[in-house]
C-alpha cells in the first residue's frame, strides 16, 4: 500500500453549477472532429483510442484517462487504452469483474450508468479494488459506460484524478462525448456511413461543418458566403442551460434549412452558422431577408420565447471566403448587435495583402517600444460654455524618423501580440512628464487588456505620487463595451480608480448596446458620443435624433458630454444647439506633439 498519498481535497468547491462556456463547447467539438478525422483516414484503432485519451487528459489537469472493455465471453474487463498509465497499472486492472465493489468502471458497466466517485479511499464502490486506489494514488474516478447499438454497457471511459473532486457539467459532457466516440470507433462495418457523416457534419444540428466547407470550396470558383453569429448566445447558454441552447441551435438550423435548403448550409463554431451561395448574389438583400424574418418571429422552446438576432459577415469572391467573411463578421460585431458588414476587396484587403502584415506591424510595435518611439500627441477639447480649449486627450502615435504613424496601422497588431498594456504604461508615463507642474486636465485611453492584467490601480497610485499630479485632472477613457458587459473584476478596478480621484469617460458611446444602468453604477463622469453620429449630424436626421437622445440621457443623470469628430462649423453649430458640453475634432485642433 502506498502510504505517501497526496490528494488535494476539492470537495467544497462547487464545480457542477458552473455553466459550460462557448470555449469549452468548442473544445469538445474539436475533439470530435480530430478523432472522427482519424477514423475516416483509416488510422489504426489503437492509435485513435490513445489519441482520444490524450485529448481528454488535456481538458482535466492532473488526471489520466482510460478505456476499459468487457470480454463478451468471460464478462471481465481489461484496459484497452490508457497511454498515461504504466504497464503495471494495466496488469493491476486486468480481468476486473463488474459489480458493486468493482470501482467506478466496474460499477459503470454493472449499473450501465455514469459513476462519479469523489473519494476512492472511502467510497464503498471501490471496496474490491481499494488497493489499486492506494497503490496508484487515484483519489477520485469518474466513469461513463460505453454502450453498444442496443444500449448495453460493453466498457467504460474514465478520468481518474490525483485530487478528491466532483466533475463539473463540462467534465460530464466530456465523459459522455468520449464514451460516445469510443462506441462509434468500436462498432462494426455498418457504421462506416455514420462515421463519414459525422466527419463532415456538426453533431447538434447535423448541418455540414467547416471540414466539408473547405473541401467543396477548394476549387476557387466564384461564390458568396454569409456568416451568422448569434448575438448574446453566451448569455442564453448561461441563463437557460446548454439543453435550451442546443434546442435553439436546432430550431435555427430548421428555419435556415426551410429557406435555403441543407446543401449549402453550415454550422461552424458553437454559435455560428454559414450560408454558401454557389454563384454571386445580392448579398445585402439576402441578409436583409434573414434580419426581417428573425425580427418578426420568435423561437419558442418549452415555455421560453426567445427573440434572436445575428451579427453578419459576408463576402463574394473565389478565394479566402472564410477568412474574409470572418474579418467582415468581426467588423460587424464592432458596430453593435444585429449589424452586417460586407467584405470589400479594395478597402478591407489591406489586412492581408496591400498593407503591412500583422507580423510586420507587430515588429513595428516591438521596435517602437524597445527604441522609445511611442509618442503621445495631444488634441485640444473645446469647452462650449467658456469657448476655449480647456482639456486635452493624449493620443498614441509611433514617431519613426520623420514619419508619424497612426494607431490605425499598429493597434490591432499590438492587441494580438499582447502589447497594449506596455503602450498604455508608456503613454501614462510620458503624458505625466509632459504635464508636470502644469494644472492641465488630460484624458488617457485604457483598454480591456489593461484591466485584464489588473495593474492599473497600483500603477496610477505610484505615478500620481511620483509626478505630483492631481488625480482629478486625469480622465481615463474606456470603450463602451468594457462598461456595458465588462467582467466583474474590471468593474471593481474602475471603481477603485474612481476612488483614487480619477475621472472615467466612456469613449465612442453609442457604438454598442448601451448599458445605461451599468454606466450609472460606475458613476461615469463623461460620455463621448461616437464620431459616426457627429460627423454627419448636420445632414443625417437619424444621427441627429440618436445624438439628441444620448444628450438627453446624459443631462438627466448629470454626466458631461463630448462630441467627437467635430470637423466643420455646421456640425459645431448643431452641437452647441444640443447643449453638448465639449467638442473635439479638427475644426478646433489637430493632434500635436506639444500641448497648445
Amino acid at each position: 500500500m502506498n502510504e505517501n498519498l497526496n490528494c488535494e481535497n476539492l470537495e467544497n468547491k462547487n464545480f457542477q453549477e458552473v455553466p459550460i462556456t462557448i470555449e469549452q463547447y468548442n473544445e469538445l467539438t474539436n475533439i470530435q472532429q480530430n478523432i472522427l478525422s482519424m477514423i475516416t483516414s483509416h488510422n489504426n484503432t489503437q492509435d485513435i483510442l490513445d489519441k482520444l485519451c490524450s485529448l481528454a487528459e488535456k481538458l482535466l489537469p492532473n488526471s489520466i484517462a482510460s478505456i476499459m472493455l468487457k470480454d463478451s465471453n468471460t464478462g471481465l474487463m481489461s484496459v484497452e487504452s490508457a497511454p498515461s498509465v504504466p504497464e503495471v497499472g494495466h496488469k493491476a486492472l486486468e480481468n476486473l469483474k463488474p459489480g458493486p465493489g468493482g470501482g467506478s468502471c466496474g460499477n459503470a458497466v454493472f449499473r450501465n450508468e455514469a459513476q462519479f466517485v469523489q473519494n476512492t479511499f472511502e467510497d464503498e464502490r471501490w471496496t474490491d479494488i481499494r488497493h489499486i486506489a492506494y497503490d496508484f494514488n487515484l483519489c477520485s474516478c469518474w466513469s461513463m459506460p460505453i454502450k453498444d447499438h442496443e444500449g448495453k454497457a460493453i466498457g467504460s471511459f474514465a478520468l481518474s484524478s490525483f485530487e478528491h473532486r466532483q466533475p463539473s457539467n463540462f467534465h460530464k459532457m466530456l465523459l459522455e462525448t468520449a464514451a460516445s466516440i469510443v462506441s462509434i470507433v468500436l462498432k462494426n462495418q455498418k457504421n462506416k456511413d455514420k462515421l463519414a457523416f459525422m466527419a463532415y457534419h456538426e453533431t447538434v444540428t447535423e448541418l455540414f461543418n467547416k471540414a466539408y466547407f473547405e473541401k467543396i470550396t477548394s476549387d476557387e470558383q466564384d461564390r458568396c458566403l454569409i456568416l451568422l453569429n448569434i448575438d448574446n448566445f453566451s448569455y442564453i447558454n448561461t441563463a437557460y442551460g446548454f439543453d435550451v441552447a442546443d434546442s435553439l441551435l436546432i430550431n435555427i438550423a430548421k428555419i435556415l434549412k426551410s429557406n435555403y435548403g441543407s446543401e449549402y448550409l453550415f454550422k461552424f463554431n458553437a454559435d455560428e452558422f454559414a450560408i454558401l451561395f454557389k454563384e454571386k448574389v445580392d448579398i445585402e438583400e439576402e441578409i436583409l431577408k434573414i434580419q426581417k424574418y428573425f425580427l418578426s418571429n420568435s423561437i419558442k422552446i418549452d415555455n421560453i420565447k426567445l427573440n434572436i438576432s445575428f451579427s453578419y459577415g459576408a463576402v463574394c469572391g473565389s478565394k479566402n471566403l472564410l477568412r474574409n467573411s470572418s474579418s467582415a463578421l468581426k467588423q460587424a460585431k464592432e458596430n453593435g448587435k444585429n449589424r452586417f458588414y460586407i467584405f470589400d476587396d479594395k478597402e478591407d484587403s489591406f489586412n492581408y495583402e496591400n498593407k503591412e502584415s500583422i507580423v510586420q506591424a507587430s515588429n513595428l510595435v516591438r521596435n517602437a517600444i524597445e527604441n522609445d518611439l511611442i509618442t503621445p500627441f495631444f488634441q485640444g477639447i473645446h469647452n462650449n460654455i467658456t469657448k476655449e480649449i480647456s482639456r486635452y486627450e493624449a493620443l498614441v502615435r509611433i514617431k519613426k524618423d520623420d514619419e508619424i504613424i497612426s494607431p490605425f496601422y499598429f493597434l490591432e497588431a499590438a492587441k494580438l501580440s499582447g502589447l497594449l498594456p506596455d503602450i498604455t504604461k508608456i503613454m501614462i508615463e510620458k503624458t505625466f512628464r509632459k504635464i508636470l507642474d502644469k494644472n492641465i486636465e488630460i484624458s488617457i485611453n485604457i483598454t480591456e487588456d489593461d484591466l485584464a492584467q489588473n495593474y492599473l490601480v497600483k500603477y496610477f497610485q505610484e505615478k500620481l505620487l511620483e509626478h505630483n499630479i492631481k488625480a482629478s485632472n486625469i480622465t481615463l477613457e474606456i470603450l463602451e463595451g468594457v462598461s456595458s458587459h465588462g467582467k466583474k473584476n474590471h468593474i471593481k478596478q474602475l471603481n477603485a480608480l474612481k476612488k483614487l480621484g480619477l475621472k472615467i469617460a466612456i469613449d465612442d458611446f453609442g457604438t454598442e448596446y448601451s448599458n445605461f444602468e451599468r454606466i450609472l453604477d460606475l458613476d461615469i463622469d463623461i460620455i463621448k458620443i461616437d464620431a459616426k453620429y457627429i460627423k454627419d449630424i448636420h445632414t443625417n436626421k437619424r444621427s441627429y435624433e440618436i445624438t439628441k437622445a444620448l444628450v438627453f440621457f446624459a443631462k438627466n443623470v448629470d454626466i458631461s458630454c463630448t462630441a467627437e469628430f467635430v470637423h466643420n462649423e455646421e456640425v459645431q453649430k448643431i452641437v452647441e444647439e444640443l447643449k453638448i458640453d465639449f467638442s473635439q475634432g479638427y475644426f478646433f485642433r489637430e493632434p500635436s506633439e506639444e500641448i497648445k
